[in-house]
Parts: structure tokens; sequence; C-alpha cells
């Protein structure tokens, strides 16, 4: 069905056949149960992805899906919040926790998509740096009553606690062959709760999006609910400052280092320092990466808490 259809009016030479934008109706079906829920005080994580493939569409639906989450949020309930590129769109890692906290501690019940530039990259560094940032945003995101949505090429590469515990859909987006042999944006297999959790425990170890069967096919227009040119030249500058950051990370990590080993010079244990730091910051560190940045070794700030 068309939706949104008072915000997108038709244009002279539009291919689109009413007002607003199509969606699918079964997506809709699922994406009003959260709208009913999340002003009773509930927040919610949704997982697009696309078979470990690059441009598949996956931000377009994400972006059709938070460009109708905004729409029906006032229609129904007279709350009235923002949607466009430099408010709900984190596409850098770096800054998902600022932005998301701004968005969130100014506008409930909004939507955040967090649609990562540097994954095009598909670099073991940028999927831990990517996986940290989401779980470091989500231990505090449940205050604000949102709906995050997570696009990610892989969903077998998430953690445990992000793939089944946290996120409450999966939407994987994929693309047909027509029959001259083009490929064809605008399909997706949509997984509940349950038959995500089925998916993850069976299909992780080889990558196999077969392994458990999705709860129904659905299909989505390449229409771009925020502007197109503005997303993408976001989406460039997010990438080249993802880019550039890794000196500036080292010289970082190495005055990290300097500040460190002063303060364990004065007596204090890997532990205590750990203690102090956590008791003000939002992002946790254990005693035992302390004791790895000291002696100069390799080391992850992610996983800290629970493993995963």
């Amino acid at each position: 069905m068309y939706v949104c259809q008072d915000w997108f009016p038709l244009k002279k030479g539009d291919r689109r056949k009413s007002d607003g934008f199509w969606m699918d109706d079964l997506l809709l079906r699922q994406i009003d149960v959260l709208l009913k829920n999340v002003v009773k005080d509930w927040d919610f994580t949704i997982i697009i992805s696309g078979q470990g493939e690059m441009r598949v569409g996956k931000s377009v639906l994400a972006m059709q899906i938070g460009a109708y989450w905004t729409y029906e949020l006032e229609k129904r309930f007279g709350i009235k919040v923002p949607f466009n590129v430099k408010e709900n769109f984190v596409l850098n890692g770096n800054e998902l926790m600022q932005k998301g906290n701004q968005l969130g501690e100014k506008y409930k019940y909004s939507v955040l998509v967090f649609d990562e530039a540097a994954d095009d990259l598909e670099s073991t560094k940028v999927l831990k740096a990517t996986t940290q940032a989401i779980k470091d945003y989500l231990r505090k995101a449940a205050q604000f009553n949102m709906l995050n949505i997570i696009v990610q090429s892989e969903f077998f590469e998430l953690p445990k606690a992000i793939a089944i515990s946290r996120s409450m859909y999966l939407i994987d987006v994929s693309y047909t062959i027509d029959e001259v042999g083009l490929f064809e944006r605008g399909s997706f297999d949509f997984y509940s709760k349950r038959r995500k959790k089925y998916l993850y425990l069976k299909g992780k170890k080889d990558l196999n999006y077969h392994a458990q069967r999705s709860d129904f096919k659905g299909a989505f227009s390449n229409f771009y609910p925020v502007d197109e040119a503005e997303y993408r030249q976001e989406k460039a500058d997010s990438l080249k400052r993802w880019k550039h950051m890794t000196a500036a990370e080292l010289r970082w990590r190495e005055w990290l280092r300097g500040a460190l080993s002063i303060i364990y010079q004065t007596g204090k244990s890997h532990r205590e320092i750990a203690d102090d730091m956590n008791s003000i910051s939002d992002i946790r560190i254990h005693h035992s990466t302390i004791g790895r940045i000291l002696k100069k070794e390799k080391f992850e700030v992610e996983n800290e808490e629970n493993g995963e």
C-alpha cells in the first residue's frame, strides 16, 4: 500500500502511481506492532542485512521504514519528531553514541538509522569498531523509547547479544535476476524474533541464510524519502573521516598508554585504574585491558562485559 501520502505528493513525470510511496503490507503490519507499543515505554531495534552483499538496497529500505514510523507517530499519537539525514542518520560508528543520545534526549520515540559508511570496506577493523559502537549505544538507548535500525551487510557477524537478544526483527535484503540477466534490487526476507534466533544459531557457522525459513518474503521500491544527494554526500564524507582516523587513533592510543603509565606508577593496580575509569565513563574497560595497554600488546575494548 502507499504510505506517507501527505509528505510526498506526485510530481510531473513521476513513475509512482499515487502520492506517497509503496511499502509491503505484511512488513507494515510488523512495524505497526512496534508503533503501538513504543509509546508504552518500550524501545525496539531491528536489523537490516544483505546476505553479506553491498549495494542491494538495505539503506533505502531503512529510510522507508524510518519515514513511515515518523509519519505515523504524528498521525496516530500527535508526536512530532524529525526525520532527516542530519539528525536521524549515523554513518560513522564513532558518532553513534553522541548523535544517538542527542536525538533520544531531544526527541523521544524517534527513529535512528545506523548505516556505517565504512561497512563497504569489509575489514575486520571496521567490523570490530562497528560492533563496539552498537553495544555501547544500545546500553543507554532503552531510556529513549526509540526505534533503532541497524544496517549491517552481514547478519552473522553481529554478536549474539545484538543478533538474538537485543533486536526484535531481521529484514534480510537480496536481489533477483530478471529475464534478460539484469540484477534487480527490492526483495527481502522477514524474520521474527524467534526465527531470527534460529537462523543465527543454525546458520552462523557457514553463513547460511537458508538455514531457517523466514516468516515471509516481501518487496520494496527504490524510493528515497530523504534527500538522495544529501545522503550520498554525507556517506562519502563519513567514509573519508573513517579513513583518516587511523593515524589519529594511533596517536590517541599512545597518549592513553602514557597517561595510564603515569597513573600506574602512583601505585594503583590495574583493577583500581579500570574501576576509576568505569566510574566516569559509559564505555566500560576491563582491568586486563589496562595490563595489555601498558605492556604494548594488541588490545581491543569490545566484549568487556559479556564475552560476546
